[in-house]
């Protein structure tokens, strides 16, 4: 009994961290059984392209900047989700985003594969036993039930093709990421909108993976519990065809990170702020600041900064945000719209992170909401280079606001007569 109770409550957070149903708990859900993921060996590339099986969350994140043949700048974004409370039983989720660049428009997606709507219907079931009043559950499970999702979330008919060994790939439909080289460090990528078509080569021989936070160990209770591996300043080819166009030629500068174990995107009481930065004095930064949901209250902020000589550096970040929202007219979930990062010791920048335009929000099922932001940003800041100067320094980058809810309508007046 108490092994079903567990599981039960396990299944009931795990549904939560996707569709926000409020029925959540203060650790993420890892069944009794499960063992916690120890690492002995070393964290990198090409040991952890692939699947790791006992985690029950991972995904291959992707963004690029790049440039057509005809002089027109865009940005994209794509996340491969594999999650699943087993080894053996897993889902599979996409979300991803084109961005003009030019006009200040940006399509985004939401997909999800059969494998994880049968996973969701047995997990939403597990979770209605917990909660049965719980009417915002009862009425996803409803829509599963028809193989449906609320709009304009899309459901694949067929289950997501993965393949481990001897390269990983993972396909959903058309939309593909997949190991080229048989160390790690190539990529390809294709995503299909409706009016769009993209396939990416990301490419980065000689730079130094990031093993962000030193060591690659991010888990919010402990460290082991979620791992992070970054490849940054990647050459990016390819083509875009739009508009049922001839494709065209593109060149530019892409990221890829992997990161997968039992904690972070799995528990809705735990969101993020998320900064991938490249500057222009040849060095990267990956900020983030993880944040309680219910309160606000930051859990932890830290910087991994990867040098133009491809030595790496962690200290702590102070990570604020100030000024105007954005309100997406969506989702009505207000965003933060401006942020400074200051890296102490011995980093010594201040970088002040904006929005190169506010609406970029993408639909998601995971993280505990219905929207992430995740989009494009530039950076106007500075590093100290002695005891009264410093030196301006500028960048772009993506950033990602997870966690964060609706604005609470305000209660009307009571009517008063005359």
């Amino acid at each position: 009994m108490r092994l079903r109770r567990c599981l039960i409550a396990a299944a009931s957070v795990f549904v939560g961290s996707f569709v926000g149903t409020g029925s959540v708990s203060a650790q993420p859900p890892i069944p009794p059984q499960r063992t916690p993921i120890v690492r002995t060996t070393p964290i990198g590339f090409p040991q952890d392209a692939g699947p790791h099986d006992a985690s029950v969350i991972e995904w291959w994140y992707f963004n690029s900047f790049f440039t057509t043949e005809s002089g027109k700048r865009y940005s994209v974004v794509g996340s491969f989700f594999r999650s699943g409370l087993t080894p053996t039983r897993k889902g599979h989720y996409l979300i991803y985003s084109l961005t003009d660049l030019e006009s200040k428009t940006h399509q985004a997606y939401s997909v999800m594969d059969k494998g994880s709507i049968t996973l969701l219907k047995a997990y939403t079931s597990l979770a209605a036993l917990q909660n049965p009043n719980d009417t915002k559950a009862m009425a996803f499970l409803a829509q599963l039930q028809k193989n449906e999702l609320p709009k304009p979330h899309r459901v694949l008919p067929v289950a997501a093709v993965m393949t481990a060994k001897p390269l990983f790939s993972l396909a959903m439909g058309e939309n593909r990421v997949a190991q080229v080289t048989p160390d790690g460090r190539t990529w390809k990528a294709t995503l299909k909108g409706d009016d769009f078509t993209i396939n990416l080569t990301l490419a980065q021989p000689t730079r130094p993976a990031m093993l962000v936070g030193g060591k690659g160990k991010t888990g919010i209770t402990k460290p082991d519990d979620m791992y992070y591996l970054t490849l940054s300043r990647m050459e990016t080819t390819g083509t875009l065809a739009r508009g049922g166009g001839a494709p065209e030629k593109i060149t530019g500068t892409g990221w890829l990170d992997r990161q997968w174990g039992q904690s972070w995107g799995v528990n809705p009481n735990v969101g993020w702020d998320w900064f991938g930065l490249r500057l222009d004095d040849g060095s990267e930064v990956i900020a983030y600041r993880l944040r309680d949901t219910k309160t606000g209250v930051s859990l932890r902020e830290t910087a991994t900064l990867l040098a133009s000589d491809g030595t790496q550096s962690v200290g702590e970040a102070t990570i604020h945000s100030y000024g105007d929202t954005f309100t997406d007219p969506v989702s009505n979930i207000a965003y933060p719209s401006v942020f400074t990062i200051h890296l102490g010791q011995p980093h010594h920048l201040i970088l002040n992170v904006l929005p190169v335009f506010p609406n970029q929000t993408i639909p998601t099922l995971a993280g505990g909401s219905s929207a992430i932001w995740e989009g494009v940003v530039k950076i106007v800041g500075t590093r100290r280079t002695g005891p009264d100067t410093r030196l301006y320094i500028n960048g772009e980058g993506y950033m990602e606001l997870v966690g964060y809810k609706p604005a609470v309508p305000a209660p009307k007046a009571a009517a008063t007569g005359k």
